[in-house]
């Protein structure tokens, strides 16, 4: 017979990200049940759907470039081109990130008088 002791344990836990004890279970499939607390649970939530939206945009794009290039023979390997295109992205977003941190931790100028 289940206690509500034994739902208790299986319900509640230590955050598995910031280790904060007041996690509660969370399911991601297809991973094991992990728990957040609510500030993380909100995080992987905010995470998930960034990721959702980029696959979901990325897959229109790719359709469309496919219905267009995907018939000549040898012009898709779509895995390495993905890759391509998602490395210099990064660079160029490393490159804009570093460039706007530089930007803000500049002493601002004095006020002329």
């Amino acid at each position: 017979m289940t206690t509500s002791r034994d739902i208790n344990t299986l319900l509640y836990g230590k955050c598995t990200s910031c280790l904060s004890p007041d996690g509660v279970i969370y399911h991601d499939p297809p991973y094991a049940s992990v728990y957040y607390c609510p500030k993380c649970a909100q995080r992987q939530a905010l995470y998930q759907a960034g990721q959702d939206q980029l696959e979901m945009l990325v897959r229109e794009g790719v359709q469309a470039w496919l219905s267009v290039w995907g018939a000549i023979p040898g012009m898709v390997d779509l895995g390495e081109q993905l890759r391509h295109i998602g490395d210099k992205l990064e660079e160029e977003f490393k490159v804009a990130s570093s460039a706007q941190e530089s930007t803000q931790s500049a002493p601002m100028p004095e006020a002329i008088s």
